[in-house]
């Protein structure tokens, strides 16, 4: 079973991608900001003893926006959905300090950790309108929308809204 968990500065360093041999130096601007601001910088996937993948974090442009600066699951854990587990303990995380949004670049043809594929980040949950860059993911929704406590919120959110116009609450339209 597949485990998720946070990552201090020295063991991200630690890490080497699979794909490009990228490692990340615990000194690296971006890595002090996220330990500073959330007390790590990434987030690791563990199936037995051996990380299966990590999903490494920077604070954003905006205060409410943190940004993604690698992710990467191994060639052998690959299609048994962590980089979805990824994305979503990440996302966890970073709700429990206020955050918002995650961004990230994506690519479609030369992909590496720094720009996972395109049609991954649509499939977690990220959007991207015409005029932006970067692909966008609400962090509520990537939370919440993709459980049953989601479904459940929808519903009480439905409920809330009180009946819609027309309707009478208990009787059958005919």
């Amino acid at each position: 079973m597949a485990k998720t968990s946070t990552l201090t500065a020295s063991e991200l360093s630690a890490l080497a991608c699979p794909y490009c041999g990228r490692q990340v130096s615990a000194a690296t601007d971006w890595v002090q900001a996220a330990v500073s601001a959330w007390g790590c910088c990434a987030i690791r996937v563990t199936r037995g003893d051996e990380t299966a993948g990590a999903l490494a974090l920077a604070p954003g442009d905006r205060p409410d926006e943190a940004r993604v600066k690698m992710l990467w699951v191994r060639p052998e854990s690959s299609g048994y959905g962590l980089g979805r587990q990824l994305v979503q303990a990440a996302a966890a995380e970073l709700l429990r300090h206020r955050m918002k949004v995650l961004v990230a670049s994506g690519s479609r043809s030369s992909l590496t950790c720094t720009a996972p594929p395109v049609d991954f980040l649509l499939e977690v949950g990220f959007t991207r309108r015409p005029d932006q860059r970067l692909y966008r993911l609400d962090l509520r929704q990537a939370v919440l929308g993709r459980t049953h406590l989601g479904v459940f919120g929808r519903l009480v959110r439905s409920l809330a809204a009180g009946p819609q116009p027309g309707v009478v609450p208990g009787r059958i339209a005919s």
